[in-house]
């Protein structure tokens, strides 16, 4: 068996990226097997830094943070599809991301104290038509394929998001000690904290491009930040991050009998069932 190998790398600045190939070729009994067919076209994958979002509230009000994330451009790439019917655009886009919640609370008296701290990191894909072939923009600018009978689904995709309340009533316990020593205490002090989270990823968006040409990808990462608190000694942060990331664009072809590559039409969901895409 003779193996090639070969191996591509380029380094720009913070950006690193390094692609292996390897071809296998066998003899024999080996050529005489169907491992059926597929293919792909490889796009691009890049890394690219934190870009951090934060909100802070030590004063009792309401703090908020939203950050685009660098704009659409943060992770791109550019494709070339065919002319085929069945041809369709398969974009996979990982995204390593961070939340920060902290909250505390103080109160006297029976009142209640709440502190509130939520984060989100929401990816929204854009693909867009690149006039001449050019994506650079020199020959004119980019067209979103929306307006031209093109789709991305889905359009948007929460990756990650927090929320976390943090609430307490405390009475200052309403305490006497006895002669005995006997430390008797008649009010009850109450502690509660909510936290949710939500968390996808890594997504697989579904291109279908109006028809030939070339195209472009862009990934819009947006973080939000927010951060409240009512407490005499208030307390409530919130920071959202997102480290490395890649976005894959690649070329699928529909398998014959089934020669298109459909959305799931679901049911009608039920109370707290989500829509129904299994089997019928």
């Amino acid at each position: 068996m003779n193996n090639r190998v070969r191996t591509w790398c380029a380094a720009a600045g913070t950006i690193s990226l390094c692609t292996v190939a390897a071809l296998q070729l066998g003899t024999g009994a080996a050529r005489a097997q169907s491992s059926g067919s597929g293919g792909g076209s490889f796009s691009a994958a890049y890394l690219i830094p934190t870009v951090a979002c934060s909100a802070s509230s030590s004063d009792g009000t309401f703090a908020n943070c939203a950050n685009g994330g660098g704009g659409p451009q943060v992770l791109f790439g550019n494709i070339k599809t065919p002319s085929a019917s069945s041809k369709n655009v398969l974009v996979m886009a990982t995204l390593e991301s961070s939340i920060l919640t902290s909250t505390s609370v103080a109160s006297k008296g029976g009142n209640n104290s709440t502190s509130t701290a939520s984060g989100a990191v929401v990816v929204k894909p854009h693909v867009y038509t690149c006039p001449g072939g050019d994506c650079s923009g020199a020959g004119g600018a980019l067209v979103d394929i929306t307006i031209q009978g093109g789709t991305v689904t889905p359009s948007v995709v929460t990756f990650n998001q927090r929320l976390q309340t943090l609430s307490a009533t405390l009475a200052g316990l309403n305490c006497t000690a006895g002669t005995n020593g006997v430390v008797t205490c008649l009010d009850p002090e109450t502690i509660s904290l909510l936290l949710s989270t939500m968390s996808a990823n890594g997504f697989n968006f579904l291109v279908q491009t109006p028809g030939q040409g070339v195209y472009q990808v862009q990934l819009e990462i947006g973080l939000t930040a927010t951060a409240s608190s009512n407490s005499i000694a208030p307390g409530a942060q919130a920071q959202v991050g997102v480290g490395a990331g890649s976005l894959v664009a690649m070329i699928v072809q529909a398998q014959t009998p089934f020669d298109t590559i459909k959305l799931c039409p679901g049911g009608p969901p039920t109370g707290s069932t989500p829509a129904n895409c299994g089997p019928q």
